[in-house]
C-alpha cells in the first residue's frame, strides 16, 4: 500500500492507496483531514486510491478499511504513519485576475491536415497576432478523428507524434510565452475504453464508473460510443489523469461537456490540481460560477450572433449581458471565453453570409466585452463552414498572406483593455464603456468613422 508523491509549483500531490477491496468503505484519515473520515478511497483500476494536494509539512495518516486500522510500511508515531514533505511554504494564490489575454483555438486534426508544417512550426505565427495561449482539442488515443471518444487518456495519439512530440510542443510554446490549454473529455469515455469493456463484462469495480442498467447505459447525447462516467466512483481516477498532464506542463484544462458534470466534482478537481478549469456550458452558467474559473460563454455567443444578423434587438442583447454582470462573479466572467464560433457551431463568416464588416464587429465584441477572447483557427483567413463537420475544414495556409490586414486588426484588438461595468441599448446600438473607452455595436449599417477602430457596424473610441 505505498503512497506516491509528486511535486509541482510548491505543492505536493500525494496518491494514497490500498490494494485490499473494502466491503463497505475505505478512508484515509490524518492530520490533513482533522482526523475525520472526509476522504474516501475510490476504485482506481488496480487498487483503491485517493489523490490529495498538500503544502510542505509533516503529516500523520492511516487507513480505515471497513473500520479496521491499516498502516503503510514506513515510520509510525502514535499509531499513525508519518509523511514528511520538505520545502518552503509558498503562498497559494486564488484567481483574482485575467488568466489569459487571448486564446487561439485549434481543432488539432484539421490544423495541419495537408502536412504543411507542424503546430510547433506555427507558434510564431500565432504569437504574432497577439495570442498568449493555445487551446487544443483532445490529443489522446481515441476512436475517431475528433478524439472525444478516448480509449487511452495517458498517451498522445500516434498520428500526432506521441508524448515526445507533445512535450517538445510544450517547451517551444512556453519559450515563446504561450500557455497551453488541453481539452479533457471526462464526461464520458469511448466505448472501446478498457474500463467500459470491463464494466460491460460485469466487473464490479469498473461497473460503478458508469451508469449501466437494464441492458443499456447513460451516454452523451445518446451516442453509443460515448458512455457517461459516474464522478462519484471514477473521480479519483480522473484526478490521476489530470495530474499526469499537469505534471507534464499543461497550463490549464477545458472540460468538455462541463454542464453534464456535477459542479461539486469540478470544484473538487480544481481545488486539487490548482490550475485553471474552463467548463463547456451551453446555457446559463450560474451553477458553475463557484466551481470552475470560467465557462465557454455560449449564453453570450447566441445573442451576439442574432443581434448582428438583425434577429434580435439591442435591448434584448443588453438584457442577457446585464443579467450576467449582476449574477456571475466578476473574476469568473472575466475568465469565461467569448467567441464568434467554435468547432461545434457554423463558422462566423458563413453565419454572416460573407459580410466582413459584421464579422469584424463580432470580433470587436469578444475582445472588448467582459471575458477572454477565444479565436477559432482559420477565422483570420475567414475560413467558411456550416454545421459540424463542415466547420472543421483544413486550415488554408495559402490564404494567410491574403488576409494580412485582418491579422493586423486582430493584433490591434489584443492591445485594447476595456472592462465595462454596464451596458445600455440605444435604438439599434449596443453601448458599453470603461473609464476611458467606449464601444458601440450596431446591427444596422452606420459607417462609423474615426476612433481607435471603426467600421460599418462598430466603433471603439476614447471617451
Amino acid at each position: 500500500m505505498p503512497i506516491t508523491v509528486f511535486r509541482n509549483y510548491g505543492l505536493y500531490f500525494v496518491r494514497f492507496s490500498v490494494s485490499r477491496r473494502p466491503r463497505r468503505a475505505a478512508f484515509v484519515v490524518g492530520s490533513f483531514t482533522a482526523f475525520m473520515k472526509s476522504i474516501e478511497l475510490g476504485f482506481c483500476g488496480s487498487d483503491y486510491c485517493a489523490y490529495v494536494s498538500l503544502p510542505p509539512g509533516k503529516y500523520y495518516y492511516r487507513y480505515l478499511i471497513d473500520g479496521e486500522v491499516v498502516l503503510d510500511d514506513g515510520p509510525v508515531e502514535n499509531g499513525f504513519n508519518v509523511l514528511e514533505l520538505s520545502g518552503v511554504v509558498r503562498r497559494i494564490r486564488g484567481v483574482r485576475r485575467r488568466l489569459f489575454r487571448a486564446i487561439y483555438g485549434i481543432f488539432i486534426d484539421r490544423f495541419g491536415c495537408k502536412r504543411e508544417g507542424s503546430l510547433r512550426d506555427r507558434l510564431g505565427y500565432i504569437r504574432s497576432m497577439g495570442f498568449d495561449t493555445i487551446y487544443l482539442t483532445p490529443i489522446f488515443r481515441a476512436m475517431s478523428y475528433h478524439r472525444y471518444d478516448v480509449i487511452d487518456y495517458f498517451n498522445v495519439d500516434d498520428d500526432l507524434g506521441g508524448n515526445k512530440v507533445f512535450s517538445e510542443l510544450l517547451r517551444s510554446a512556453h519559450d515563446l510565452g504561450i500557455k497551453v490549454i488541453l481539452d479533457l473529455p471526462i464526461h464520458h469515455t469511448g466505448s472501446n475504453h478498457p474500463a467500459f469493456k470491463a464494466a460491460l463484462d460485469g466487473d464490479p469495480g469498473y461497473s460503478r464508473w458508469y451508469y449501466i442498467y437494464d441492458g443499456d447505459y447513460e451516454k452523451f447525447m445518446d451516442v453509443k460510443r460515448m458512455p457517461k462516467l459516474n464522478m462519484k466512483f471514477a473521480g479519483e481516477w480522473i484526478k490521476g489523469v489530470v495530474l499526469h498532464w499537469s505534471l507534464m506542463g499543461v497550463d490549464a484544462f477545458r472540460i468538455d461537456v462541463g454542464a453534464g458534470i456535477p459542479p461539486w466534482f469540478l470544484w473538487d478537481l480544481r481545488s486539487f490540481i490548482n490550475k485553471p478549469l474552463i467548463a463547456e456550458v451551453w446555457g446559463d452558467p450560474f451553477l458553475w460560477g463557484n466551481a470552475v474559473d470560467g465557462v465557454m460563454n455560449y449564453q453570450a455567443w447566441e445573442p451576439l450572433t442574432k443581434f448582428l444578423r438583425g434577429e434580435i434587438s439591442a435591448d434584448e442583447f443588453a438584457q442577457v449581458l446585464s443579467r450576467q454582470l449582476k449574477l456571475l462573479p466578476r473574476n469568473f466572467l472575466v475568465n469565461s471565453w467569448l467567441f464568434i464560433d467554435t468547432h461545434d457551431t457554423p463558422r462566423a463568416i458563413t453565419m454572416f453570409n460573407g459580410d466582413t464588416e459584421r464579422f469584424k464587429a463580432a470580433l470587436v465584441f469578444i475582445y472588448t466585452w467582459v471575458g477572454t477572447p477565444m479565436f477559432y483557427y482559420g477565422d483570420e483567413v475567414m475560413l467558411e463552414g456550416g454545421p459540424d463537420p463542415d466547420n472543421r475544414r483544413c486550415m488554408d495556409w495559402k490564404k494567410t498572406r491574403e488576409f494580412k490586414d485582418l491579422q493586423e486588426f486582430i493584433r490591434k484588438l489584443t492591445e485594447l483593455t476595456i472592462m465595462p461595468k454596464r451596458v445600455i441599448a440605444n435604438s439599434s446600438e449596443l453601448i458599453y464603456q470603461s473609464d476611458n473607452l467606449e464601444v458601440r455595436l450596431s446591427n444596422e449599417p452606420r459607417k462609423y468613422r474615426g476612433g481607435i477602430l471603426s467600421g460599418e457596424y462598430f466603433i471603439v473610441r476614447n471617451r
